[in-house]
């Protein structure tokens, strides 16, 4: 009998293959459960069906990018000086400071900010999806993170056919010609602890067919079970190191779940502080307008007031009681004043109050006009940015003098600012790499053991027949019997000779520590500045209020006497008239600009406490949840900010009475 004869009678019988094929198909049918669980139809239809249906129709739209436009921008034809002229009914809209907020809050996926920052670097421009794209980022998330703890599974199936000469039978099992099938199968589960071990269950069964003449079975089963437990005694052990720099962190590249944390922690307070703007610059915009439009009105009625002394003086001219150059002056003023009220109306493209432009919550810069700045303040809100009627404020800024308690301030600011809770964060998890980089100057000894319960057999599964002793009838049988049980016990020892990449790694942590305290103490002496700045602007606004009101008050009185003076028919000349115009309109424009930078001013002291979100009852989404029904993840509430808590800091005080405002 030849030798492959041999192996062809003695080889695997149908049903052995058939054991195998069902071994297969079970294997495989656990890991396509594990994908479709993750997974859809179209993914696996992509990956394994090799479809390019989708990635084609992406390709194409990307060779000839056309912009997609959304229905949302679109708006009306906006509102001009010339359509004001063809249709003088005019809709307004008043609105308060709090609906402003509750509208920005309503329609804001995106903090938006002024300038044309969206257009000239939109990726820095944040959304309400920001947190939860650092917590589900797959790299250095909290979940990338906590994944290196997650359950492994792997399997393998492998099928093999040998066939060899030997020059020397005895390595071929006493045959020269070795033939042999050979069928493997595999499958394990680990799991990484918190402190550092790596715990492995594994299954491995092999089914070997071949011509040796010394088998004692033509083909047999061997079947193990065995554990496996790794545990690092030095480098990478203990729940401290793992928790900071997670199982794989290397010098320098420090993962773990509380370094992950903080980095979420720290994407959420960047998140407030540009929520924290948004807001200020909602209320900057919602000033301006409101000065805008008292500018407006100032303008307005002096021009009126400048064509009725044009008229009055044209008569006189006509009547030859004055001269030509007088008329001729009241016209001036006229057309003089219509102009700026035209440019009052319509407005110019120039800068507006925002964030930072000399102050950390904006100095007023009240330049636009009542149609840029009410553009602006639907821009910065998420309204229509034109929709066939005006905004219009109905609050007025408040003229109460508020009293501050610098002590409490103080600490208020040093204790609720975001910019220092972020700063104390990136401390804190300089401070955690610090601890994780001493690690690395240990050397790496692990501890190993393993223990396995082994199986042999003519066939793999079989309740019949002898299951212990020389001839087993299965390995899964032989294995239940515990007669074969093998263990091992070792340790593995390494480390690098100087340790110069964990000493380096120890002094960049030293580093980067005190370079983050560094920056933290210069924080809070900024904060202390510009709160003191705040502080110091806010008393200036309101001083800066009543002698504005108190000048205003003074030029009515002057006008008013000289128009009583020509209602009397006395002698007045008309450059006192036209000069006392010009003082009036310049001390109303002056006064209500004071109220406005009194407002923005209040404002500022609140941001720069720390109390910007609590004094407006602000809540901010945080957190990522179920998808809504634009399929986009939605968010659980949390509080921005405390309300400001029930503190002497702020004390209004009543205005004297004569600073009140003059009767119209």
């Amino acid at each position: 009998m030849s030798a492959r004869q041999f192996l062809i009678r003695s080889g695997p019988t149908p049903r052995r293959f058939a054991v195998g094929r069902a071994a297969l198909l079970l294997l495989l049918s656990t890991a396509f459960a594990g994908v479709v669980g993750c997974s859809t139809y179209d993914t696996l239809k992509t990956t394994v069906g090799n479809s390019t249906g989708e990635i084609d129709s992406i390709t194409a739209e990307a060779e000839n990018p056309v912009p997609e436009i959304y229905e949302a921008v679109h708006a009306s034809a906006p509102i001009t000086t010339k359509s004001l002229r063809e249709n003088s009914d005019i809709q307004y809209r008043d609105i308060t400071v709090g609906e402003v907020l509750q509208i920005a809050l309503e329609n804001s996926q995106v903090l938006r900010e002024l300038g044309g920052t969206m257009l000239r670097t939109p990726e820095g421009i944040r959304t309400r999806y920001t947190p939860g794209l650092q917590q589900t980022d797959p790299r250095f998330g909290t979940h990338a993170a906590l994944s290196a703890f997650d359950a492994q599974f792997k399997g393998s199936v492998n099928f093999s056919k040998n066939d060899r000469i030997y020059n020397n039978s005895f390595f071929a099992g006493g045959t020269n010609t070795f033939q042999q099938d050979f069928h493997e199968y595999k499958t394990e589960l680990s799991k990484r602890t918190a402190s550092g071990a790596l715990l492995i269950f594994r299954n491995v069964s092999d089914e070997d067919g071949n011509n040796a003449p010394g088998n004692l079975f033509p083909s047999a089963w061997n079947y193990y079970t065995e554990g496996e437990a790794r545990q690092p005694l030095l480098l990478g052990a203990g729940l401290q190191y793992n928790r900071i720099a997670g199982p794989s962190g290397a010098p320098g590249l420090y993962n773990g779940i509380l370094v992950a944390r903080v980095s979420a922690d720290i994407t959420q307070t960047d998140f407030e502080i540009s929520v924290r703007d948004y807001v200020s610059n909602v209320v900057n915009v919602y000033w301006d307008l409101y000065y805008a439009y008292r500018d407006l009105d100032a303008k307005r009625r002096a021009m009126y007031a400048s064509l009725e002394s044009w008229r009055k003086v044209k008569a006189q001219v006509e009547a030859q009681q004055v001269s030509a150059s007088k008329e001729a002056q009241a016209r001036e003023q006229y057309y003089r004043f219509k102009q700026e009220v035209d440019d009052s109306l319509s407005g110019r493209l120039l800068q507006g109050t925002q964030s930072r432009n000399g102050s950390t919550g904006g100095t007023l810069r009240a330049n636009g006009g009542v149609q840029v700045t009410e553009r602006r303040l639907r821009f910065m809100i998420g309204l229509p940015i034109t929709d066939g009627t005006l905004l219009r404020p109905a609050q007025d800024p408040d003229e109460a003098e508020v009293i501050y308690d610098w002590d409490v301030v103080m600490q208020e600011a040093l204790s609720r600012r975001p910019e220092l809770r972020r700063q104390q964060l990136k401390v804190k998890r300089r401070e955690m790499e610090l601890l994780a980089a001493q690690n690395f100057l240990l050397p790496q000894l692990d501890a190993i053991a393993r223990y396995r319960i082994r199986g042999f057999g003519d066939k793999l599964l079989d309740y019949k027949g002898q299951q212990n002793g020389g001839q087993p009838v299965s390995a899964i049988g032989n294995l239940a019997t515990l007669d074969h049980q093998e263990w091992l016990l070792g340790m593995e020892f390494s480390m690098p000779i100087g340790f110069r990449q964990g000493h380096a790694a120890v002094a960049n942590a030293e580093l980067a520590l005190c370079h983050e305290r560094a920056i933290h103490r210069e924080q809070e002496r900024e904060v202390i500045h510009d709160l003191s700045n705040a502080l110091s602007d806010a008393v200036r606004a309101f001083e800066s209020c009543q002698n504005s009101l108190n000048r205003y008050i003074a030029s009515r009185e002057v006008m008013l006497s000289l128009q009583a003076e020509v209602d009397g028919d006395l002698p007045v000349d008309i450059d006192r008239i036209l000069d006392a115009q010009r003082r009036v309109v310049e001390s109303e424009i002056r006064y209500h600009q004071s109220r406005a930078e009194y407002a923005v001013a209040q404002k500022n002291v609140q941001l720069e406490r720390g109390a910007l979100a609590g004094e407006n009852d602000l809540w901010l989404i945080d957190g990522v949840g179920s998808p809504d029904s634009e399929g986009m993840p939605t968010a659980s509430p949390t509080l921005l900010m405390p309300p400001a808590p029930a503190t002497e800091a702020a004390k209004p005080a009543a205005p004297d009475k004569e600073e009140e405002s003059p009767k119209e």
